[in-house]
């Protein structure tokens, strides 16, 4: 018996539906991770945008944009082992004003790590705290004042915890300076500060 035009067009009908199936699942698919990884997704395209601002190097799989300049730290002065121009600072000049950074802050420095954050709308989870340097101590430190700007606020925030550094945590969705307010216990004070980059991002999520 013969089939009816209706049945015909019924049947063509239903196989353009399951041959256009597997796009529609796609198409669902994309759908549903981005409804559900929104958030990781918006951060992905934070830091590539920022990355792509700031001239930092983009890795894409095996593909690096931007270059690294390396130089060895026993560099030999006669040859010219760079791309790119040096010279000699026979006058100490650059070592005496390099010398200032330790100087008043006791040799005592703002160090800062970093992992992904767990909070919504962040980017990064970061750690600031206080890092002697070379035979430097921080027996001589009574508390540390931490200032991030007005996103927190304008709230200054005091650290009393001498055997961990003064750390203190927070949560940024870009970078932003720290000012830290160091307080001696002869009765000195002196403000140091730390720009808190992303850089170390990479490093830090394998952490």
């Amino acid at each position: 018996m013969p089939k009816s035009p209706t049945t015909v067009a019924d049947a063509a009908s239903a196989a353009d539906v399951w041959a256009a199936l597997p796009s529609i699942l796609w198409v669902l698919l994309v759908f549903i991770a981005l409804v559900f990884f929104r958030r990781e997704i918006r951060e992905v395209f934070q830091n590539l945008s920022w990355r792509l601002r700031t001239g930092a190097a983009l890795k894409l799989f095996s593909l690096e944009l931007g270059g690294q300049s390396y130089v060895s730290p026993s560099i030999e002065t006669d040859k010219d082992e760079t791309a790119f121009e040096h010279r000699t600072d026979t006058a100490e000049e650059r070592w005496r004003q390099r010398e200032q950074y330790y100087k008043p802050n006791r040799n005592i420095h703002l160090v800062h790590r970093l992992a992904p954050s767990t909070k919504a709308g962040m980017l990064y989870d970061i750690q600031l705290y206080l890092m002697p340097h070379g035979d430097a101590t921080l027996s001589n430190v009574s508390k540390v004042e931490y200032y991030f700007g007005r996103h927190w606020g304008s709230q200054i925030f005091t650290l009393i915890d001498r055997s961990r550094g003064f750390p203190i945590t927070t949560s940024a969705f870009g970078p932003f300076i720290c000012t830290a307010k160091l307080y001696f216990t002869d009765g000195e004070t002196v403000i140091i500060n730390r720009y808190v980059d992303f850089e170390m991002g990479a490093i830090g999520s394998k952490a």
